[in-house]
């Protein structure tokens, strides 16, 4: 090539790099329009530690950070499903230095009071319907359970969906401010409380909005295993994660238009309960 002037190729082939990398940082710099959180449910001593495991596994894998709903004091028979495992507590540590996310998941796990939850998807609950003075003594032993094996909760799961407005009272009195529930499609305030929803209890592709997906590995199919897998091996990179999700909300109370998407959503989990005559568990 003569002396002084450029190859062609070489200059379209630049061009086409530059081109290239501006669209991969515009991609890294626009939020999806989708998200997932991924939660699992009822951990505790005495749940199939195996079958969490394999579940646990799947989102390593793919550098999902998940939130793991951990009851303080289980004592709900229905989850002495095997002798209690004497690593449980080191392992939950182990999971948040890894970068999970611990929630506190109701106090003991029996669902034997009748009042009324503000969401309606349950008629038997943990917390609703309790004395505030009661639940808040549930609440503050629970976080020092927590505490006191190393780990930090840092947001509420109240089982079967089970909480009123004395929950949400005595949580933010004890400086648990954030609770994983409902049916909006964002993060936002209500009643002094930071709700992230919780919306989905198996993958789903959607098109906007953030998704919260309850996992109860110890009911879990093994079909909801591979479901999950082929999820994250497509959305992986949709998936985010407690911090980010608290970090970028702007802690705004839903609008109108919201109120009403949410209203109409929470209607629809209920008939989808009444059809099939028995709730999700929690």
């Amino acid at each position: 090539m003569p002396e002084g002037r450029s190859d062609p190729h070489l200059s379209l082939r630049g061009e086409i790099d530059i081109a290239e990398n501006r669209k991969l940082l515009a991609a890294e710099m626009t939020p999806d329009p989708v998200q997932y959180l991924i939660r699992f449910d009822d951990l505790c001593p005495t749940m199939l530690s195996a079958q969490c495991e394999r579940f646990l596994s799947i989102v390593a894998r793919c550098g999902v950070k998940p939130i793991l709903a951990v009851i303080p004091l289980s004592q709900d028979p229905e989850l002495k499903l095997q002798d209690a495992a004497p690593d449980f507590w080191d392992r939950m540590r182990s999971l948040e230095a890894a970068g999970a996310t611990i929630a506190m998941h109701g106090y003991r796990h029996l669902c034997t009071s009748h009042g009324k939850p503000l969401l309606r998807l349950h008629e038997e609950t943990e917390f609703a319907g309790v004395e505030e003075a009661q639940q808040r003594k549930w609440i503050r032993t629970g976080l020092e359970i927590l505490r006191g094996n190393g780990l930090n909760p840092r947001l509420f799961v109240a089982p079967r969906h089970g909480f009123d407005r004395q929950t949400l009272r005595a949580l933010a009195s004890e400086g648990l401010g954030i609770l994983s529930d409902g049916f909006a499609r964002r993060a936002f305030m209500r009643h002094d409380i930071l709700w992230i929803p919780q919306q989905l209890w198996e993958p789903a592709r959607k098109e906007s909005g953030l998704w919260t997906i309850c996992i109860h590995t110890n009911t879990a199919p093994s079909a909801l295993e591979y479901k999950l897998e082929e999820f994250l091996e497509e959305h992986a990179h949709r998936f985010t994660n407690f911090d980010r999700v608290i970090s970028g909300n702007d802690r705004s109370p839903l609008r109108w238009s919201e109120r009403v998407e949410e209203s109409l959503a929470r209607l629809r989990a209920r008939v989808s309960a009444r059809k099939s005559h028995q709730l999700r568990p929690a």
